[in-house]
């Protein structure tokens, strides 16, 4: 049986991301050859400067535009070379959850998250422990211990190999360059480059001593005059490199003619590494300039190293360019301001997570401490109503957190482009709202179709699941994470959304077994259809993306089908379901892991590289990464740690609580014996709880941020039990 539930649950899986695979294979992008002259030698392609500065958004470059700041006019020019370029967000997450400039320009030049700081250097943004930068040798050090496997100069070490130069102006852009076994190439100043009139790459630090945003703007926008007017055939890139000062997606601009893979979303070029409209990542730089220069984004040597996607950048620049048959047009003038919506957004959303995943836990926990000091005792017909409207109420959140993401709460009291805390208000009212809506809307099917608990349980799984599989358009940026600020997933199923949808399917399975006709066959089979489709929507490489809740799901879906069939095994057949539960997770992975091996290197999703890495031993940082990760921040901050003792102290006095009721269930002396009659409602109920039982143990331990998943699968979990639990009149179960 426990073999046949691993087959049964692969086999829909593998048909459906067979077809998956030949779609990627044909969407793979070709990279062009350098332009050949017409006497058959290779042209020289045209110059690439990156002209970078720092803590800039264009939340407040509109700001400084409209404002009466001297500075105003020079704003002004560069939304005018946004306007005729291609404008977007850039997720300048570096190896520290704040970027400073080293950290950026070392980010930059590795093609990969690095750090040149240790990570205690972002907390005073305007101190020179982050401003200022660091002497090469240390910037290596340093990031040689962030644990991302970043090399750091991978792109001047691989345009080294190709013959192209490369030139760094600013000793903090010369970090980008820095490489072990030798030194950045770095130039006086940006009129001295100018005058020489260079080839290849030119990396060029504008902000080095502006102190104030209207400063920058000003030294960014005459350094972009002064190469526009010195080097007409240059192609320019722009971006800010760093969050330090308030971290959130930052300006970028590429020379218009710039395409995507990915092709374009109302009127913004969508990243190949995000997925998003207008959001691209500091790490895709790298692998874009190699291929603009180079003819090929990932040449090997150094560069494997590089985990960003490249797009293509024209041949030439914008003004010839457009003057070429078959040129891109140049960006929507509202494309800033969606740029600028997409920003406040993130911001917003990293300061709505911790809110609102905490009004899931609070209604969860009152929900069911209220739940069990009132029920041990029968009560009257009213009193049930009022719980089972309770429960109902508060199993329906998890919904309405994703579909918050349809309202735009972000705005609610924004002001330059600053979320304000009436967005948190707005967001957990958004939630609220939806909910007692969900709340209706079920009420309203359940008494046609009976089961409301099946019937939330799968709405839930089933909403998160294709939302994650359509590209996250709600999740991403929402009430619950998965922000491009934390930038620690920006498509398919996050932690969060697998934690609620993988609960929230363990449940619904198990009380639509209730529905089926008896036999284990007709169990089995609904294991494996609605299992075997989370699996795929889930875990394809080309859909959720999400390998440890591939990984997760697997045992904990043989587990459940166990308990579902034989829920009275004895020790050997209990560790025969441990071992399959074990080969199905195994199973699992290797095949995710196969399939994304088989696509082009910068196409691979985490999973891929993952398992890259394990042949070439890279891996095992990861690893260490993620385990850090996992205890790091209860580590760093003194409310989180005594937050982490309360949970546990609730958590371990719950199972003693729990365990002592489950004795006095067993020996018929409990106090909620009056609750149920028959065998009916323990069974599916039971078998619930046994699947969600080892879903938070595996979760908690395949995971980075395992000990929160935990916690959000049990507030999922809770209210949809307790509903089921609740009879429509004493003693007797409506779900039959």
């Amino acid at each position: 049986m426990v073999y046949g539930i691993i087959l049964l649950t692969i086999l829909g899986m593998i048909l459906t991301m067979v077809g998956m695979a030949t779609t990627a294979f044909a969407q793979a992008p070709a990279t062009a050859p350098p332009a050949a002259r017409q006497d058959g030698e290779t042209a020289a392609p045209a110059p690439i400067v990156v002209l970078g500065t720092r803590d800039l958004s264009w939340g407040g470059l509109r700001e400084i535009e409209s404002s009466s700041s001297p500075a105003a006019g020079d704003a002004g020019s560069l939304l005018d070379a946004a306007s005729s370029g291609e404008p977007v967000n850039v997720v300048v997450r570096s190896a520290n959850p704040a970027t400073c400039p080293a950290d950026g320009w070392m980010t930059l030049g590795a093609g990969s998250r690095a750090r040149a700081l240790p990570p205690g250097a972002a907390s005073a943004p305007t101190t020179p422990a982050c401003l200022d930068a660091p002497d090469a040798a240390s910037a290596l050090a340093t990031s040689r211990d962030s644990g991302y496997e970043a090399r750091p100069g991978a792109l001047a070490i691989a345009l080294a190999e190709a013959g192209v130069p490369a030139t760094a102006i600013g000793d903090t852009a010369s970090l980008a360059l820095a490489a072990e076994g030798g030194a950045a190439t770095t130039g006086d100043s940006l009129e001295d480059l100018l005058a020489s009139s260079p080839s290849g790459l030119a990396l060029v630090d504008t902000a080095a001593g502006a102190a104030t945003a209207e400063q920058r703007v000003t030294t960014l926008a005459r350094a972009h005059e002064a190469v526009l007017a010195a080097m007409p055939q240059a192609r320019v890139v722009i971006v800010s490199v760093a969050d330090a000062e308030g971290p959130s997606p930052q300006i970028g601009i590429l020379p218009a003619g710039t395409t995507s893979p990915r092709g374009r979303d109302g009127g913004l070029l969508v990243g190949e590494s995000t997925h998003q409209a207008g959001l691209i990542q500091l790490t895709d730089l790298a692998p874009t300039i190699l291929a603009a220069l180079t003819g090929s984004p990932h040449p090997g040597g150094a560069s494997a190293r590089m985990t960003g996607s490249a797009l293509a950048l024209p041949d030439s620049p914008p003004s010839a360019a457009s003057a070429e048959p078959g040129a891109t047009d140049s960006a929507d003038p509202s494309a800033v301001e969606a740029l600028a919506d997409d920003a406040l957004r993130a911001r917003a959303s990293h300061l709505t997570t911790i809110p609102s995943a905490l009004l899931l836990i609070a209604a969860s926990g009152m929900l069911a401490l209220t739940a069990a000091l009132a029920l041990r005792r029968a009560r009257p017909p009213r009193a049930l109503i009022t719980l089972r409207g309770a429960a109902l109420t508060t199993s329906c959140l998890p919904l309405a957190a994703l579909l918050s993401g349809a309202i735009p709460w972000w705005r609610a009291g924004a002001s330059a482009g600053e979320p304000s805390s009436a967005a948190v208000a707005a967001a957990v009212a958004s939630i609220l709202v939806i909910g007692v809506a969900l709340v209706a809307l079920v009420a309203l099917i359940a008494r046609a179709v009976g089961h409301p608990v099946a019937l939330v349980a799968g709405l839930t799984s089933l909403a998160w699941l294709l939302d994650a599989a359509l590209g996250a358009p709600l999740a991403f940026n929402g009430t619950l994470g998965m922000d491009a600020v934390v930038a620690g997933r920006f498509y398919g199923m996050s932690n969060t959304g697998f934690a609620i949808a993988s609960a929230a399917l363990v449940i619904a399975i198990a009380a639509l077994r209730v529905l089926a006709p008896p036999g284990r066959g007709w169990a089995l089979g609904l294991v494996a259809l609605m299992g075997g489709g989370a699996l795929a929507l889930d875990g394809a490489p080309w859909l959720g993306a999400d390998l440890g809740g591939a990984l997760t799901l697997a045992p904990v879906l043989v587990v459940l089908a166990v308990a579902l069939t034989a829920p009275r095994l004895d020790r050997r057949g209990r560790l025969r379901a441990g071992l399959g539960a074990g080969a199905g997770m195994l199973v699992v992975g290797a095949i995710l892991a196969a399939l994304d091996l088989v696509r082009p290197a910068d196409r691979r999703t985490h999973l891929g590289r993952f398992a890259a890495g394990l042949a070439d031993g890279s891996a095992w940082g990861t690893l260490g990464r993620k385990a850090g990760a996992l205890i790091a921040p209860f580590l760093s901050n003194a409310l989180a740690l005594a937050t982490l003792m309360a949970g546990l102290v609730a958590v371990v006095g719950a199972a003693w609580w729990g365990a002592r009721e489950h004795r006095a269930w067993r020996e018929g002396q409990s106090a909620y014996q009056w609750l149920v009659t028959g065998s009916a409602a323990p069974r599916w109920v039971g078998a619930s709880l046994v699947g969600l039982g080892v879903l938070v143990v595996v979760e908690t331990l395949l995971n980075d941020s395992g000990l929160s998943m935990a916690v959000i699968s049990a507030a999922a979990a809770a209210p949809l039990i307790l509903r089921g639990l609740l009879a429509e009149s004493p003693g007797q179960r409506p779900e039959r």
